[in-house]
């Protein structure tokens, strides 16, 4: 069920006065990126940054949790941080690396319980340990009252299905549509365990977020999907569901080290696409024609921090050639026979794998795999619907980077959910910065992966390009 998003009057307006003003060429290739860059992470400031949860406003009874971000790009694991509140410590945490992007930060989850407190402006003092600066951060508290209705009455549930164990919140989109969920996930793991032949080893722990997280799907110590219906990076659920089952059956199986490029790629593979179901051969030989695509052994090495679209779109069509080529059994073979390199390099350990099993280096395959590629008929269709694609993904990461930061991939804020559950949180997945820019630019964004899907690549480059207009505009006029 999808309920579609309008924009105000004014916000049509403005987009109309902002387009007036915009070049009517089309979109370049990778805006605002350039193609094959890596992610970029938050920009170092010069002082710590502080982040905190849930997200937007907070409210008195609150649980918050803090994010301290480094200012420099390393990480001083012998340092710590200690949080204050009228001179009594709340905790002290140390520097780690956080989420995929390992990003160097103190984390504190949970520290300060704001229940019976008055609504007001609250003074934290931060310390750097040992012997290090401090520093005071003024934190303002909502009144209690003002807290959002259904964070009020929600609650985590749990319901059960044939595959799975699925967790998700009173009140969401994952509640409406309980049981059309349940008989989706039951499909998708069925289909996965026909295609990987091999069967998951008891109930997938399966949580339902009601808000956007990066692309829409993670597996960790559970497989977490985004599901609500106004979901700003698209992104079928089905689709989602099915990639993250495969990580979860796929990790079941063992191997001493999986390459993330032929992680990924495998569930790219076997779902028939990334994002939606997409000629997956053709769209990695338009890579080639629009000089996107990367060398085997530098995506290999930088994975995730690689341009996300080009790197999960080479990394299907070279599973789906090596298992082409060599057949199922052999590949697998392969794959679960990649061990750690003495250089540390996952390109390393995957040249020996493919050397040992195939008689082919990392190079050589780079070779064959480039004149395969050549090979494949590409139309106007698969280079319009890939470049829009990038575009359309790369605006949803520049939006997440400047004003949904604890939605982006590299950095996403997944705490420990067990704890969630057990302790009754809610607002850490209920919350998300709402202001009129952001309803506007996820308004375009939701409209834009619409018309993408529907093949309106006239109206999706508009939403594209609309949205990084106000974006643009927001930089402008930001303090």
């Amino acid at each position: 069920m999808l309920r579609k998003t309008r924009l105000t009057l004014f916000s049509k307006i403005l987009l109309s006065l902002l387009l007036a003003f915009s070049a009517c060429a089309p979109l370049p290739p990778l805006p605002p990126l350039t193609a094959g860059t890596p992610e970029p992470s938050v920009t170092p400031s010069p002082s710590y940054t502080l982040l905190t949860h849930p997200d937007g406003a907070l409210y008195a009874g609150d649980l918050v949790s803090l994010e301290v971000l480094s200012p420099t790009a390393f990480i001083p694991m012998e340092k710590s941080i200690s949080v204050s509140l009228a001179g009594k410590i709340l905790d002290i945490q140390r520097f780690a690396a956080f989420g995929v992007g390992n990003r160097s930060q103190v984390t504190f989850y949970w520290l300060w319980d704001t229940h019976g407190l008055q609504a007001g402006s609250y003074t934290l003092t931060f310390t750097v340990l040992p012997k290090g600066q401090s520093w005071e951060k003024t934190v303002e508290l909502l009144p209690a009252a003002e807290r959002p209705v259904l964070e009020t009455k929600a609650q985590w549930k749990t319901a059960d299905s044939l595959c799975c164990s699925i967790h998700y919140i009173s009140g969401t989109d994952s509640e409406v549509d309980i049981e059309t969920l349940k008989s989706m996930l039951d499909s998708q793991a069925a289909n996965v365990e026909q295609r990987m032949s091999a069967k998951f080893n008891g109930k997938i722990p399966f949580t339902l977020i009601p808000r956007t997280l990066g692309h829409g799907g993670f597996t960790r110590d559970e497989i977490y999907v985004s599901y609500l219906h106004q979901n700003y990076a698209g992104s079928s659920t089905a689709l989602v569901t099915h990639h993250e089952m495969v990580h979860w059956l796929d990790s079941q199986l063992g191997g001493e080290l999986r390459p993330s490029i032929i992680t990924e790629g495998l569930a790219v593979y076997l779902s028939d696409g990334h994002f939606k179901v997409e000629p997956i051969l053709p769209r990695a030989a338009a890579l080639i024609e629009l000089g996107w695509f990367l060398p085997l052994r530098q995506l290999t090495d930088s994975f995730y921090t690689s341009q996300h679209e080009i790197g999960y779109a080479e990394a299907a069509a070279l599973v789906s050639y090596l298992v082409s080529t060599y057949g199922w059994d052999e590949f697998n073979a392969m794959y679960q026979d990649v061990h750690q390199a003495a250089s540390g390099f996952q390109s390393d350990a995957l040249d020996a794998a493919l050397q040992a099993h195939f008689k082919i280096t990392l190079e050589q395959l780079e070779q064959d795999f480039t004149n395969f590629l050549r090979q494949q008929p590409v139309d106007d269709v698969t280079r319009t619907d890939l470049r829009l694609t990038v575009a359309f993904y790369d605006t949803v990461r520049r939006y997440q980077r400047q004003h949904d930061p604890s939605a982006y991939f590299l950095n996403a804020w997944l705490p420990d959910v067990m704890v969630m559950r057990q302790r009754g949180i809610v607002a850490d997945f209920l919350r998300h910065p709402t202001t009129q820019l952001t309803r506007q630019v996820e308004a375009l964004l939701v409209s834009g992966d619409a018309n993408l899907r529907a093949a309106d690549y006239g109206a999706a480059e508009a939403d594209i390009r609309a949205a990084n207009l106000l974006l643009d505009l927001a930089g402008r006029f930001s303090p």
